[in-house]
C-alpha cells in the first residue's frame, strides 16, 4: 500500500462503518466490524508508517479526482500489507 491509497480506503472504512450502522441487528453490525477490522488495522498502520517518513499530511491532502504527479513520493513509497497490519517492534533498550 502507498500513501496514495490511504484516502481510498478511509473512504472504504467509512462504508463499512456506515453498513454497520444500518445492519438490522447487532450480530450482523459486529459480524461486519469483524470482516473489516484486519482492514482498519492496516489503514492504522499505513498512517503511521507515513507518519515515520513524513508523508502522512501529503497523503491526506491528495484528491484523487483531480491529476496527481503518479512519480511523487507519496506515490512511489510503499508498504507491503502485512506488515502494516501488525504493530511495530519497539526497541525499549532493556535488552540483556
Amino acid at each position: 500500500m502507498s500513501g496514495a491509497d490511504l484516502v481510498y480506503w478511509h473512504r472504504k472504512r467509512e462504508q463499512w462503518r456506515m453498513l454497520a450502522e444500518r445492519a438490522p441487528d447487532s450480530a450482523t453490525a459486529d459480524y461486519l466490524h469483524e470482516v473489516f477490522e484486519p482492514t482498519a488495522r492496516a489503514i492504522t498502520g499505513l498512517e503511521r508508517a507515513l507518519e515515520a517518513v513524513g508523508l502522512l499530511d501529503e497523503a491526506l491532502a491528495l484528491d484523487l479526482r483531480r491529476p496527481q504527479n503518479y512519480f511523487g513520493r507519496v506515490w512511489s513509497t510503499a508498504f507491503r500489507t502485512a506488515d502494516l497490519t501488525e504493530p511495530p517492534e519497539i526497541d525499549d533498550g532493556d535488552a540483556a
